[in-house]
């Protein structure tokens, strides 16, 4: 395993190429077909929860349009600056996915044995295993992550920003201090690097140094169907056996919510089976709806009485 190749003006200028991509490059949050299937969301909604397509449309245009163009250039800022952390933070991230990667080899390895040089996992169940478990133990990383955000004060006072918007878009996604991006980044790429450590070492091959830091396809899927849904006025159910294992933007909207008796709940981004699990799953009414800020007193407090997190 190899440290990449890192130079701060090529990184730069990949930063600046990328945004002239950014609505055809499948690895933009705002690649085309995630802008389609959210238009087509809004349909999904309307038959989900028995409405016409007329009142669904009206749900997913914010009323309060004042508040959402005087938070609209914050948000486009924080987009823009968190943009340029996967080019900048390259290295860091990367020191964080092969420290994963180390540890899930040295737990195989006694099992297992040494991988087989050359090996290749190109076979679909080898494929689909790598991108499966590394999709999943960065989600768990992501849980924890947000949830320390939520319980800690002085983290919460940097998480509040992205609470605070009362008009959800798909910018309030990239709402964070670049701090607090760089935290959920690195637990979700050291989790990312664990992952493929696991899978590769049983499996007889090895870890690659740019398969630590690439997209993974279920999360590129994951992008498609709800990275700008989740946050949004379109209230989108899933069936309620579902929403035990995968978190809805319906559900996603909760942990938006202002009322207390909302606050610490759904952390999850893409498993509410970790929110089951942990005790903080809210799983609403299909005609619920929620007003959105931090209006309400902050939630940090409440969340002591939650099981404690073992970190």
């Amino acid at each position: 395993m190899t440290w990449p190749a890192y130079d701060p003006l090529t990184a730069a200028w990949n930063w600046l190429v990328s945004l002239a991509g950014i609505l055809t490059d499948p690895g933009s949050p705002f690649w085309w077909p995630t802008i389609a299937v959210a238009v087509l969301g809004i349909g999904v909604a309307a038959f989900a929860t028995r409405r016409s397509l007329r009142e669904a449309r009206q749900e997913a245009i914010p009323r309060n349009r004042a508040e959402m163009w005087r938070q609209l250039p914050v948000d486009i800022g924080l987009t823009l600056v968190n943009s340029a952390i996967p080019f900048f933070a390259a290295p860091l991230l990367f020191l964080f996915s092969a420290s994963g990667a180390a540890i899930g080899v040295a737990l195989m390895l006694p099992i297992f044995g040494e991988p087989v040089e050359g090996m290749r996992l190109d076979h679909a169940g080898a494929m689909l295993l790598a991108a499966l478990v590394p999709f999943v133990l960065g989600d768990f990383a992501l849980y924890w992550t947000h949830r320390i955000f939520h319980r800690y004060p002085l983290l919460w006072r940097a998480h509040r920003l992205h609470h605070a918007p009362e008009v959800l878009t798909p910018f309030t996604a990239f709402r964070f201090w670049p701090q607090e991006q760089i935290v959920h980044m690195a637990g979700a790429a050291f989790m990312n690097g664990l992952g493929l450590g696991l899978v590769a070492t049983a499996l007889g091959g090895s870890v690659q140094p740019l398969t630590l830091l690439g997209v993974n396809v279920l999360s590129l899927a994951w992008n498609i169907g709800f990275a700008h849904l989740r946050h949004s006025h379109v209230a989108l159910p899933f069936p309620r056996w579902l929403s035990y294992v995968l978190v809805s933007p319906h559900m996603h909207q909760v942990h938006h919510s202002v009322e207390e008796r909302h606050h610490d709940r759904n952390f999850a981004t893409v498993f509410a089976a970790w929110d089951w699990l942990f005790g903080s799953l809210y799983i609403p009414d299909p005609q619920e709806r929620f007003r959105f800020g931090v209006d309400a007193p902050a939630p940090a407090p409440a969340a002591a009485a939650l099981p404690a997190a073992p970190l």
